[in-house]
């Protein structure tokens, strides 16, 4: 059980309390709370993660170390100013002082694979301050975190996270980001494996110098003569070589391990004690050992000196020894990484500048183009959209100009009817310009619509959207309004479905964010219905939202059957008295199809399409349609269904428009199973080659 109040009202400091009972099953309401209290502080989503993460370990503690598996009560008072928040945790269990352990060696953690001990360490790193006192009345852990989010620097209500210059600049950042990641990745490796060959083409000198020293050692070991001739030149050469730093020793033994030359008079004719350490190669004459002296480690690299006699038999005479300094090989190798790395992010931060400077230049005329829409949109411009840019920019602006100066003539003097007439002619462009070119190539479905416009200019409009490579938006809606206004809120529901719908695979998230773009556009007593689809072709699973639009038929073929899927929700552009109302009450659906069935989304003007006698085409004769034809592909079947209407309707004009879009499933689950594995052994079989 767990019980939670607020103990002050104050504006600037307030107090909330939880008491939960001491058992790790409610650590999930601790976590829900922490949440509830860094949103009330604008805490970032950083900012709140270390915080929940700092005293959900807190409470841990508490459970498993104070009570431990005792029944107990922990309560944490939170005391809550702007960008900061304190935290007090009580408990009547044992005393534990927090504050008193050190913090622990983590490479020790690592070497070990010791578990356990480090929850302290990191409440310490994510919390600011962090006391402990304890008494006979309990324990107390008090923790401080302040937030560090420029959330705190900025208005909370200018929305700048939604707008268009800052996705799209971030988009773009996130890109170059990608991009010097790539190529720092690659040139660290390349740089790395370069590094990595210089030390061992130094690990290979050092054979070869072993190899030198028991080419020298040969006559020496022939014919072992105290302080002869051969020795001291050897001990000269042995000498010589090691004024390298990184070479520990360098000795030459016979049989007996009796060390006949090095590089200290001290040892010559002592008693050479081979290194017992690891073995790490072991290649005929050869054997590199690695072992510690004086608190270094040393690679030993052993040579077996021998000499062939005329008969052919090899002898052994004695060994070299060459001690390398692991720690010091190699150190005059310079690294070019840090270089790399600071060079590379150099040219990122040039990189972010470019990419917000091209933005802002890239954003100005399409936001003076955005605001003169909406200016129109709501009837309240009488000027013109002034834009600097590209001449695609600029020939829309001039579009939207004259429509808006033959609106305010039309407007002055309604009976122009010649002027009106070209109005809906303008209004008619925008809208079949508004419509898709061409169908969607998607795999496993096969899509084809219908329409056709209205004597007058109507308000639907389909539209298909690539939600990534594998998913497609399909929308059907209709507008409340025609001509201009029409258009122009269908125009601004365009611009926001293709907006929103880019990597967003929420139906009805999708649809509450474009009524959240046009709803303070859209005049009173204008509406939009909407029906979206997300057909995820990888996944085979469609899900769907409906925004007061009508309902969309499903088809299965296998059963000859007919259904009607109506999700709930409200249409796009009411002004609800709850701005959470919308996102609230609109419904996310899903389904999955089998081959050969059928999705049909449509407009009230299929149903609604008349005869010269008033008679509407219904519904009844749609379904009928449907389970008749529904097994045709999707673009013979709207022949079949618009020959159906045009012989119902017998050329009568109609007054709104038709929109009908065929969704078909061409793929059954074992199809997409024999894609994916044909696609694989297509990989598979490339690589091979």
């Amino acid at each position: 059980m767990a019980t939670a109040q607020m103990l002050k009202d104050d504006p600037v400091v307030q107090t909330r309390e939880l008491t939960v009972r001491a058992v790790e099953s409610q650590l999930s309401r601790v976590r829900d709370f922490v949440t509830e209290i860094c949103e009330e502080a604008s805490f970032s989503v950083r900012d709140t993660s270390n915080t929940k993460l700092a005293i959900d370990e807190a409470c841990t503690n508490v459970i498993r170390h104070a009570y431990d598996g005792d029944w107990g009560e922990i309560r944490i008072t939170v005391r809550i100013r702007p960008g900061r928040i304190g935290f007090s945790i009580k408990d009547t269990g044992k005393n534990f002082d927090f504050t008193a352990v050190k913090d622990p060696d983590l490479n020790q953690f690592v070497e070990v694979g010791k578990k356990g001990g480090l929850g302290i360490f990191l409440i310490n790193r994510l919390m600011d301050d962090v006391s402990y006192r304890s008494s006979s009345a309990g324990n107390e852990l008090v923790l401080e975190k302040s937030s560090q989010s420029l959330a705190l620097m900025l208005p909370t209500d200018i929305g700048w996270r939604q707008s268009l210059r800052f996705r799209i600049g971030l988009r773009a950042t996130l890109g170059l980001f990608i991009l010097m990641a790539g190529i720092g990745s690659f040139m660290f490796i390349k740089q790395t494996d370069s590094i990595n060959n210089q030390k061992v083409a130094r690990w290979w000198e050092k054979q070869r110098l072993a190899e030198n020293v028991a080419n020298n050692s040969t006559e020496l070991l022939m014919t072992p003569e105290v302080y002869s001739v051969e020795q001291t030149n050897l001990n000269s050469f042995v000498t010589r070589l090691l004024r390298g730093e990184d070479l520990a020793y360098i000795l030459v033994t016979d049989l007996s391990n009796t060390i006949l030359a090095s590089g200290s008079i001290e040892e010559i004719f002592t008693t050479h004690s081979r290194p017992t350490g690891e073995v790490i190669l072991r290649d005929g004459d050869v054997v590199w050992t690695r072992h510690q002296l004086d608190n270094q480690w040393i690679r030993d690299i052993m040579q077996t000196v021998t000499v062939t006699g005329v008969d052919g038999v090899t002898a052994t005479l004695g060994y070299v020894h060459v001690g390398v300094i692991e720690s010091v090989l190699g150190n005059d190798i310079s690294d070019p990484r840090p270089g790399t790395v600071l060079t590379l992010f150099a040219f990122f931060l040039v990189g972010v500048t470019l990419v917000m400077a091209l933005v802002s230049v890239f954003m100005k005329p399409l936001r003076a183009l955005a605001d003169g829409v909406r200016a129109i949109g709501r009837g309240s411009f009488d000027g013109t959209i002034s834009v600097e840019g590209s001449s695609e920019i600029g020939e829309i602006a001039s579009v939207f100009n004259d429509m808006n100066k033959k609106f305010q003539v039309v407007r002055e003097s309604m009976v122009e009817q010649e002027k009106l007439q070209k109005e809906i002619e303008v209004a008619k462009q925008i809208q079949q310009a508004l419509l898709p070119a061409k169908e969607p190539d998607v795999a496993g479905f096969d899509i084809a619509p219908y329409y056709q416009a209205a004597k007058d200019v109507g308000g639907d409009y389909y539209d298909f959207v690539m939600v990534d490579e594998d998913t497609l938006g399909v929308v059907v809606a209709d507008v409340s309004g025609k001509g201009v206004p029409g258009s122009l809120v269908m125009t601004m529901i365009r611009t926001a479905l293709r907006m929103e719908a880019r990597g967003n695979k929420n139906a009805s998230d999708v649809i509450s964010k474009i009524n959240d773009f046009v709803t303070d556009d859209i005049k009173k007593g204008m509406f939009v219905t909407m029906f979206y689809i997300i057909l995820d072709s990888k996944n085979r699973v469609i899900s769907y939202a409906s925004a007061g639009h009508n309902p969309m038929i499903l088809y299965r073929h296998q059963t000859k059957e007919t259904f009607f899927l109506n999700p709930k929700g409200f249409p796009v552009g009411i002004s609800l008295p709850d701005q959470a109302l919308f996102r609230h009450s609109i419904n996310l659906e899903q389904l999955k199809l089998k081959k050969d069935d059928m999705l049909v989304v449509y407009t009230d003007g299929v149903t609604e399409a008349m005869n010269s006698e008033r008679d509407q085409f219904g519904e009844e004769r749609l379904i009928a349609a449907v389970k008749q034809h529904g097994y045709l592909p999707a673009d013979e079947f709207i022949e079949v269904l618009e020959k159906e209407i045009h012989t119902f309707t017998d050329g009568n004009p109609q007054n709104d428009d038709i929109t009908v879009v065929a969704v078909k499933e061409k793929q059954s689950a074992d199809d997409v199973l024999f894609d994916i594995r044909r696609t694989l052994f297509d990989m598979v079989e490339v690589q091979v080659i």
